[in-house]
């Protein structure tokens, strides 16, 4: 197997137009699947390969696909109808076979496919997406773990509205005529999300008081522009007891300050920049400053080298 990097895109505000199609935005983790000779290998967004979390996944693929193939979706675990990343967290960090194969009929997940790469020794990367979507759907026969996403054209406002109605966190706009770009961030497809979330890199942090003493009371965050971390600002809320002490046990103190403009702050602890979050903020400014910024997640699909200023959706 030849690890591929995923597709991706660009940020943006929803709308309608011709020559698009919109699709849900699954709130999982990408996954790409490789699957040859009936043998299924599943890697993540960091070409790292995930196969053994989700052997319900793996069977679910040897029955749907007859013929070699490379897909393209979201792995997802989903609760009261709509994607619960918690739950699908505690699969992703599992290693433990015995827990793994606990939680695969407990906590089972679903492989959403959006898009097929290559058909036997193939490569359809180069074929318009909306080809790309009719092959998938005669190669992939789908099961109650593996299904083929939905999707809607030209009209992306209606959709947009329709995802949140149902407790979707937003919608997908791509272009028909797209080809597949590998590791490339694309303007040819666009996430439309109902809040605005990016991806940071924790640079450092400053001390908690009273309960937060063991632990932080904020976390420093930046992005990268032609290699250099940029401060964009610092997160102190939406953490929880657990998640205080999940993201305190990663820190990798550092003598010196990552961030090419750092902060002038008496009291700040410096890190190794290698630990990845995602925060919820009303907007990033034009002088990529977080405003109200408010935590959500860990992002260990992610690596910090992807948390780029260009991926930002900045203010006018």
């Amino acid at each position: 197997m030849i690890p591929i990097k995923p597709m991706l895109a660009v940020a943006g505000r929803v709308f309608s137009r011709k020559e698009w199609i919109f699709e849900p935005k699954i709130d999982g983790t990408r996954c790409i699947a490789h699957i040859s000779n009936g043998i299924v290998e599943l890697q993540n967004r960091r070409s790292r390969l995930i196969t053994t979390r989700y052997p319900e996944v793996i069977k679910a693929l040897q029955q749907a696909v007859v013929g070699d193939c490379v897909l393209d979706g979201e792995m997802a675990v989903f609760s009261k109808g709509v994607p619960n990343f918690s739950s699908l967290s505690l699969r992703e960090q599992q290693v433990n076979s015995l827990r793994i194969k606990y939680l695969a009929k407990a906590v089972p997940a679903s492989y959403i496919v959006f898009d097929i790469l290559s058909k036997g020794r193939e490569s359809l990367m180069n074929l318009p997406l909306s080809e790309r979507k009719s092959i998938l759907k005669q190669e992939l026969q789908e099961n109650d773990f593996v299904t083929i996403i939905d999707y809607l054209e030209e009209n992306g406002e209606a959709y947009f509205k329709a995802a949140l109605g149902i407790g979707l966190e937003g919608v997908m706009a791509k272009r028909a005529a797209s080809p597949y770009q590998p590791g490339i961030r694309s303007p040819g497809w666009v996430k439309i999300k109902k809040r605005l979330t990016v991806d940071l890199v924790v640079g450092g942090y400053i001390p908690g008081n009273g309960e937060r003493s063991p632990f932080f009371g904020g976390l420093l965050l930046g992005a990268y522009e032609s290699g250099k971390l940029i401060f964009m600002g610092r997160v102190g809320s939406g953490f929880s007891f657990e998640e205080l002490e999940e993201i305190s046990s990663k820190f990798k103190i550092s003598e010196e300050s990552p961030f090419s403009n750092p902060p002038s702050l008496r009291a700040v602890t410096w890190l190794k920049p290698e630990l990845v979050v995602e925060v919820e903020a009303l907007e990033v400014s034009k002088r990529r400053h977080l405003r109200a910024p408010v935590y959500l997640r860990i992002r260990i699909d992610k690596l910090p080298v992807e948390c780029t200023i260009d991926q930002l959706p900045l203010s006018p």
